[in-house]
């Protein structure tokens, strides 16, 4: 009886070996599937926004006029701070999903909600302010967003890798060297973190400026 529970044992570990090795998993793969999920996710907002009710499209229209407004009393100190929390927030919180089991479908997840909401931006920016609109977009776009998306795609790509090592030791019992990945892990939430400052920066003060810009022409 023991025998034949070490050897259906035996043949599930074989099996979740096979499983995990039939799964080609490397670094070009993960690239090339993070840019084509990057533009499907970007087109899907773009189109999600011309679904919506005209009475939803007339909320979120006001809602961009708004943004694109400065106000007199800009507190400067006050936006930083926040600016730099919330981006230090979904940073931490995506590494922090790479060092679990959830961390591909969680960080994916995460990064998909982050483009969806930049697609559908882009198309209420056009709706708004129409052939106007490029200009403003590109006002929305540079250099702020293009940096926090790439810091993003940066952290995502890396998250999904610790997080299926993670899952393939747990399952197969490989031998990998996951203090050598770690390292490399912390080093990446550094990195991330100190661009992600430097993204508040540009939101705060120099945003404003292009914004300012784009209002009086």
């Amino acid at each position: 009886m023991r025998m034949n529970l070490k050897n259906t044992s035996l043949k599930r570990k074989r099996n979740i070996n096979l499983k995990f090795n039939n799964i080609k998993f490397n670094s070009k793969s993960l690239f090339i599937f993070l840019i084509s999920f990057s533009i499907v996710t970007l087109i899907l907002g773009i189109v999600f926004y011309y679904l919506i009710s005209s009475q939803d499209k007339e909320t979120v229209n006001n809602i961009v006029k708004n943004n694109f407004q400065i106000k007199n009393s800009y507190d400067y100190v006050k936006l930083l701070k926040e600016s730099i929390l919330e981006n230090i927030y979904s940073t931490v919180i995506i590494w922090v999903l790479g060092l679990s089991i959830i961390g591909v479908i969680g960080g994916i997840f995460l990064y998909f909600c982050e483009l969806f909401s930049i697609g559908f931006t882009i198309s209420s920016i056009i709706s708004t302010y129409k052939t106007k609109g490029i200009l403003g977009i590109l006002i929305y776009l540079v250099p702020s967003k293009i940096l926090y998306v790439l810091v993003l795609f940066f952290l995502t790509y890396f998250s999904i890798k610790i997080s299926y090592k993670i899952i393939k030791l747990l399952f197969t019992r490989e031998e990998i060297n996951i203090k050598k990945d770690m390292n490399k892990y912390f080093k990446v939430l550094l990195f991330s973190s100190i661009v992600m400052v430097c993204v508040s920066m540009l939101e705060v003060f120099i945003d404003p400026i292009l914004i300012k810009f784009f209002t009086n022409i």
